[in-house]
């Protein structure tokens, strides 16, 4: 009944060295990524005095990148091969010059709305490299029984960085200036530049590869066969449709809960945030410990069935409009239950995704990945609005909760449930 897996026999990640090196560089890197997330919008506020449009035109401009540059990344990263350790430390790099432009020109007087908007716009495309290298790149370092322990690590520092990023932010704001919080992000992304330059993977990124495509072959045919595997794959596609529907239907739930949480239950933004930090405190949870329950459970069964509690867990929400003074704890449990199932899923979904992407395709493939699912998170931003303003908020709460777990169906109906071990999934690619 139940299948021992090989990461059972495989020493942790956290006993290689590079991954501690890497683990680190990403670590500070989101850690300084998610101070940027709150002292730039503060910064185009209360330095540059911008109007509410122009801090709406900063977040698109933030965000249009990755609709625009992700698939040319991934082209990127498969054609280069052994230079994509070196490519996220350039990435590290000019971000850091970059972010560190813009205290320089608060200083001299030269920070404009629209120079914010070049700069951010810039810093976003190279994190879209930055990315999907990374996607590609941690295979290299770790064995493969190492991955999904590998892939929690990371998450753990990207959800203990969003725990705490943006508190450090306010308060770096508020005791030196939103300019000079920035320079938090800027070391940030200096000191993941130092320790992804002490990596020394053997025999993988640093030596030549044979498997570099062609020079000839049409830029655009790599791109699309890149789209093509993601939406075929027998593994990465129900992973794909279960991350489309859920980005889409989650940006639904939250913009409700936003607005019901200020609006009509008049929570403040202290109860707001407990909300959301919970749900970061679950993430961090399952993203650190989830990888045990792989080998007592077989990989197939702990993805579906973590997947089911995180995105089943948003119905809760439905209780808090008649909850009273309980919708506040009742919440905070949801969020935690939902950072808890979906903190373990999504390590197994992008160690499965690592393991049954071909090498030479992972680039592409991670970028059509991305492009797909991330692309529906405007689209689930306007639906949210419609929802919410033609039937009120609680209805988006609702139409949200409803959707986020109907995700899962995606992954029911697949083999994904089948696999008792991350390697059976790495059979030659076949389509679906």
């Amino acid at each position: 009944m139940m299948t021992v897996s090989a990461d059972r026999t495989t020493p942790p990640a956290w006993s290689n060295p590079n991954f501690r090196r890497l683990w680190r560089g990403s670590a500070a890197s989101a850690l300084g990524s998610e101070v940027a997330e709150l002292a730039l919008p503060l910064f185009a506020l209360l330095t540059l005095s911008a109007s509410a449009a122009q801090a709406s035109t900063l977040r698109v401009v933030q965000f249009l990148p990755f609709l625009l540059a992700t698939l040319p990344a991934g082209l990127l990263v498969d054609r280069l091969g052994p230079g994509r350790l070196r490519l996220m430390i350039g990435a590290d790099l000019g971000r850091a010059l970059l972010v560190l432009l813009i205290p320089v020109a608060a200083w001299t007087g030269t920070a404009t709305v629209t120079g914010l908007y070049v700069v951010v716009f810039a810093v976003a495309l190279l994190t879209v490299v930055f990315q999907v290298a990374d996607f590609a790149v941690l295979p290299a370092i770790v064995d493969e029984g190492q991955l999904v322990d590998a892939n929690g690590k990371l998450a753990a520092a990207q959800s203990a960085a969003e725990m705490g990023g943006r508190g450090v932010a306010g308060l770096l704001v508020q005791a030196i200036s939103a300019p000079a919080a920035l320079l938090g992000n800027a070391l940030g992304y200096l000191a993941s530049a130092v320790s992804l330059g002490r990596i020394r993977p053997a025999g993988t990124d640093r030596q030549p590869v044979a498997h570099r495509p062609p020079a000839r072959r049409s830029a655009l045919r790599e791109a699309a066969q890149g789209v093509a595997v993601a939406v075929r794959h027998r593994y990465v596609r129900p992973l794909l449709g279960e991350a489309a529907t859920f980005n889409l239907f989650n940006e639904v739930f939250v913009l409700g809960l936003l607005l019901w949480a200020v609006q009509q239950a008049r929570l403040g933004p202290v109860a707001i945030g407990a909300i959301f930090t919970a749900g970061g405190v679950g993430s961090f949870v399952g993203a650190w410990f989830g990888a045990r329950l792989t080998g007592r459970f077989g990989y197939g069964r702990v993805l579906l069935c973590t997947l089911a509690v995180g995105n089943g867990a948003p119905l809760g929400a439905l209780l808090a409009n008649r909850a009273g003074p309980a919708r506040l704890p009742l919440l905070c449990a949801a969020f935690v239950v939902m950072g808890v199932g979906i903190g373990i899923a999504n390590v197994h979904a992008v160690s499965l995704r690592q393991t049954a992407t071909p090498e030479s395709l992972r680039g592409r493939v991670n970028a059509a990945y991305r492009l797909i699912s991330w692309g529906c998170v405007p689209v689930g931003a306007a639906l949210g609005g419609v929802v919410a303003t033609q039937a009120g908020p609680f209805a988006a709460i609702a139409v949200g909760a409803v959707g986020v777990s109907l995700a899962t169906l995606w992954v029911v109906f697949s083999r994904v449930p089948a696999l008792t071990a991350i390697h059976d999934a790495a059979a030659p690619l076949t389509g679906s």
